[in-house]
């Protein structure tokens, strides 16, 4: 019962600190887009500082997953127990690393091609969430309660926001960034900057919803049918 509870109580902080994490985020992105009046180089080191702040969010994701299966199987609702859970944890440790080393590279050579994989580590996680969640929904299994497949299903849809994030930033790269990076930004290059952002934070407002949602059903664990 002592691990249970720990568990339980590093999940609930991951949640914490994913939200909190989201919050700094979008405070710092929409100062950096009202910040038109800053030298280009500091705005841009504002900018490579939030992705530095970024990182947290991705923290508190893939911690949660050997956080939240861990707890599932403490009370017998997936089939997952001894080496099975050791390999997730293992797979959970080697995919932080990967996170991090994209990071790490995305200035380099090789930072576009590991970003792609990135992105295609991401599609395959959200299908094998997604996909898991709506068969056990129908079969009960793997996961031996409803609530907990739909924890699972809104999580890959939470994910689903990471992506949709991470493109109304690569378009940024693709459009406004450039001209504020070389300090000949024009209007029209913050009103586009400004509109990437703000559909970003649209993302960011469903993730939050998801997020609360997720939480609820781990906190009341409600009976369905």
């Amino acid at each position: 019962m002592l691990s249970y509870a720990l568990l339980k109580w590093a999940h609930v902080l991951v949640m914490g600190y994913w939200l909190g994490s989201e919050l700094v985020i979008n405070a710092l992105t929409h100062y950096i887009v009202r910040s038109t009046s800053l030298p280009a180089d500091e705005r841009m080191r504002l900018w490579d500082f939030l992705l530095d702040v970024d990182q947290h969010v991705r923290n508190a994701m893939i911690m949660s997953v050997p956080l939240g299966f861990s707890l599932a199987a403490y009370l017998g609702l997936v089939p997952i127990a001894g080496v099975s859970m050791g390999w997730l944890w293992i797979l959970s440790a080697l995919w932080f690393w990967y996170m991090w080393l994209v990071h790490w590279r995305r200035k380099s050579p090789q930072g576009a091609t590991l970003a792609r994989w990135d992105w295609r580590l991401r599609y395959l996680l959200i299908a094998l969430f997604a996909g898991s969640a709506l068969w056990s929904l129908v079969t009960g299994f793997p996961y031996a309660a409803p609530w907990l497949a739909l924890k699972v299903l809104l999580f890959a849809a939470g994910m689903v926001c990471g992506i949709f994030v991470r493109y109304y930033i690569r378009e940024a790269y693709r459009s406004a960034l450039p001209a504020i990076a070389a300090g000949r930004a024009t209007a029209v290059d913050n009103a586009e900057f400004a509109l990437l952002m703000r559909k970003g934070t649209w993302a960011l407002v469903v993730l939050w919803m998801l997020l609360f949602a997720i939480g609820a059903l781990g906190a009341l664990k409600p009976a369905f049918g």
